[in-house]
């Protein structure tokens, strides 16, 4: 009586239950690589592209609080406009010809009172303890993957002193007359500084906006990669238990009545 060796089917059947794992280990996972095995090259890329995410998302926070201490320092650039603003009005007012001592000094008096506060301004200016407007000093933010990709804050000092007001007076026409023509010459400084700052804070805004493309690209990738695809895991999975039950089902058919499984095969 001829025999239907079941050997095949087996080997059939174990192929299928490895398939049946793998899909319930992606499902589960989520990941299309639950284990290194499956696809090595495809998890080295992955890693690489995952460490770029954690880089970049660090960098658009960076880029952010870049943006941020420029503002902070262009804020306190603005109150120290107008300081200066009112100190040569008031110097134009002691050149008016028309003041009496008492007007004078009562003049000079709020001239000085602004004078200080300007150097106030630019001591109190600070970001995390560091000074903004009181030093020349330069950072460096990180906003790209690699280390030379950063964008440098430079510091400004716009002291008193560094401005050249620090002991100006208006108590006289005489005095009046230094102190517009320093005044001039420290709004000029301030404004510079102020251009110089706002065009460093637009590069920031722009770093992070183009970070933030490149995440949404990286991920998009390394999802193509690294993520399982639910609906053709499931598909698999559904497909290989199917095929492993109708195997079984044959061997257990061909066990009883091999004889009319090998007629079935013939025809």
């Amino acid at each position: 009586m001829p025999t239907v060796n079941g050997a095949s089917i087996n080997a059939t059947s174990l192929q299928n239950s490895r398939l049946q794992q793998n899909s319930i280990n992606k499902l589960a996972s989520g990941s299309n690589i639950p284990r290194a095995s499956d696809a090595a090259a495809s998890l080295a890329i992955s890693t690489v592209l995952q460490s770029d995410t954690v880089v970049l998302n660090q960098n658009a926070a960076t880029a952010a609080q870049g943006a941020s201490i420029g503002q902070i320092a262009d804020g306190g650039l603005a109150r120290i406009s107008d300081g200066l603003m009112r100190m040569k009005e008031l110097a134009a007012q002691a050149l008016g010809g028309t003041q009496d001592p008492a007007s004078l000094q009562a003049i000079n008096a709020e001239f000085v009172q602004i004078r200080d506060e300007v150097s106030g301004i630019a001591n109190q200016t600070t970001f995390n303890g560091r000074g903004l407007l009181d030093n020349t000093d330069s950072s460096d933010f990180l906003v790209g993957t690699d280390v030379g990709d950063t964008i440098s804050l430079d510091g400004v000092d716009v002291t008193g002193a560094a401005l050249g007001i620090s002991s100006l007076t208006v108590d006289s026409a005489a005095n009046a007359t230094t102190a517009i023509g320093a005044i001039d010459s420290a709004i000029n400084q301030v404004s510079t500084a102020r251009a110089e700052i706002g065009a460093t804070v637009s590069r920031f805004e722009v770093a992070g906006e183009n970070i933030a493309s490149q995440i949404e690209n990286v991920s998009a990738a390394n999802s193509a990669i690294a993520d399982a695809d639910v609906a053709a895991q499931a598909t698999s999975l559904v497909t290989s238990k199917v095929l492993n039950e109708a195997e079984l089902a044959m061997q257990a058919q061909a066990n009883k009545n091999p004889q009319a499984l090998l007629k079935l095969l013939e025809n």
